[in-house]
């Protein structure tokens, strides 16, 4: 089969389980996004997931007091709605009202990452909430991986067709997209950490110790920061 006629899935392996779900997410990541998604709705409200996965970070949500309607391109569930960011066809159950979108670990996988932040944004009023991530490229790590290989952490030949991820977006990049769909109030932040175990886990610690001594560090808000993490406000 040539390249030309490779078919792409949109699906990372799993890399942990949450009460029988598995989580397709870097570690931490889904208890930070609980953590950011409770800081903008303290009061709780109701909440559209787009790229749900098998339904872990619906369900760590919903255990939050969230009313979570979680949604993904090929929903492993019934109760995951069925949802192409890239062709949306909004739905009584997906287009809303909403007080925040949740996007997480999902446009590096669309083709239009900025129609797909436009398309969120037409389903929200203003001053409802969006929480958006992605790979972190700017990451130390990612860096190095960039410069030895010519593609970031978790992108490139073998990282296209599988897990699907296809779009690169710096953290500026995703700022501009975010801004230019509608919305204001953006704070960047950055989670997550990689799945690394046993000697791998100690040469990346090494590596990274290493990259810190020659000026490249990184201060993350949450884990190591291989995840950047967009907050904005509905305009």
């Amino acid at each position: 089969m040539t390249a030309s006629e490779r078919t792409t899935v949109q699906r990372t392996e799993p890399v942990d389980t949450y009460k029988g779900h598995s989580v397709h997410a870097a570690p931490g990541v889904h208890e930070y996004t609980v953590e950011l998604v409770r800081a903008a709705l303290p009061r709780g409200g109701r909440v559209l997931e787009v790229g749900a996965g098998c339904g872990a970070l619906a369900l760590r949500l919903q255990e939050a007091g969230f009313d979570v309607v979680p949604t993904d391109l090929e929903p492993p569930h019934d109760w995951i709605h069925r949802l192409d960011l890239d062709a949306p066809e909004w739905t009584e159950d997906t287009r809303g009202p909403f007080d925040m979108v949740v996007c997480v670990e999902t446009l590096e996988h669309v083709e239009n990452p900025r129609g797909v932040l436009r398309s969120i944004r037409s389903l929200l009023r203003p001053g409802d909430r969006l929480l958006v991530s992605t790979p972190n490229i700017t990451h130390p790590h990612s860096r190095l991986k960039m410069f030895l290989r010519g593609a970031p952490y978790i992108f490139g030949p073998k990282h296209y067709y599988q897990p699907g991820h296809i779009s690169i977006l710096p953290d500026w990049m995703l700022t501009e997209h975010v801004r230019l769909a509608g919305f204001t109030d953006i704070e960047v932040r950055s989670g997550g950490s990689t799945d690394y175990s046993g000697l791998r886990q100690v040469a990346h610690r090494v590596e990274i110790a290493a990259l810190a001594l020659i000026g490249l560090r990184h201060r993350a808000d949450s884990g190591e920061g291989v995840c950047t993490f967009v907050t904005a406000t509905a305009a």
